[in-house]
């Protein structure tokens, strides 16, 4: 499976960057792409087709595709990652994961139900893309190979809304919306607990139970998430990023950074400036935030 091209879009409104991100296009013969919509609200436009974006949603673009993305509101902008793909000709895992996609595209929907905690594979996918260490490259692919096997093996339209219910919970799931929506507020685990009219320990415990890490250190990945692209898409100060995002200071915030991305925002920055590819340093340097 060669990954052509792998792309992190933070909340897509207008401009420059709908103007290419949201442009109507096709790939060449053999490249397959997914977007995985993790928030806003829009539509993604394949051939003549018109298919509403909700977040927590993946749609397959065939080569020959004509495709767009539409954001509908400028108070609900649209995040995602986006990955064009070929299968190499002849391999036989890759033919299986084709296989297995085909029933995705006889849909009517044309999509897949997304599960919340993927998002991080897909910051993992994205890093190892642009990655310099040796296996790096290699060990995106597979990876991609592993989110296509999960999303696709043993997928039938009749078992969409079964698979919808095995990943959502009520209360996770607002959880999520909301922090979301307040990823530029300081807020404890108690305090998004309170928000969802649950104890701090049961809310723990059911967000562990759900996505396998805790309220607060997804919480944390998510603003730097959103910190990322907000450093390679303007030019803010550090300190200026540290503040939007809720952070103590701009040294508690280039810490959880680094801790998070294996680079300083200052470093990352300047990888993604100068070169558009993380160094072999930042990729030894990452840990779970």
């Amino acid at each position: 499976m060669q990954i052509r091209d792998v792309v992190y879009v933070y909340r897509l409104i207008g401009g420059e960057r709908l103007a290419w991100h949201g442009r109507y296009h096709a790939h060449e013969a053999g490249e397959y792409e997914f977007h995985y919509f993790m928030e806003g609200q829009g539509a993604i436009l394949i051939n003549r087709s018109r298919y509403s974006i909700n977040g927590n949603i993946i749609y397959y673009v065939k080569p020959r595709e004509f495709h767009s993305i539409l954001p509908k509101a400028v108070e609900k902008p649209i995040s995602y990652y986006a990955v064009l793909f070929s299968p190499e000709p002849g391999n036989p895992v890759d033919n299986e994961v084709l296989d297995l996609l085909q029933q995705s595209w006889q849909t009517p929907n044309h999509s897949l139900p997304a599960n919340t905690r993927d998002r991080f594979l897909l910051e993992d996918l994205y890093m190892l893309s642009r990655s310099k260490v040796p296996g790096a490259k290699k060990a995106a692919e597979y990876a991609l190979i592993s989110l296509l096997y999960r999303w696709s093996d043993g997928f039938t339209p009749t078992n969409v809304t079964a698979a919808v219910e095995q990943f959502k919970n009520e209360h996770v799931e607002r959880a999520l919306s909301y922090m979301t929506r307040h990823v530029r507020e300081k807020l404890s685990s108690d305090d998004i607990a309170n928000a969802m009219g649950l104890s701090e320990e049961y809310f723990i415990r059911l967000f562990r139970q759900n996505l396998g890490m805790s309220p607060f250190q997804y919480f944390t990945r998510l603003k730097i998430e959103a910190a990322s692209a907000v450093l390679v898409d303007n030019h803010l100060t550090i300190s200026d990023v540290a503040t939007r995002f809720g952070f103590e200071n701009p040294f508690h915030f280039t810490k959880v950074f680094k801790k998070c991305t294996g680079l300083s925002p200052r470093n990352y920055r300047k990888v993604f400036f100068e070169a558009g590819k993380p160094s072999d340093e930042s990729m030894r340097n990452r840990s779970m935030c």
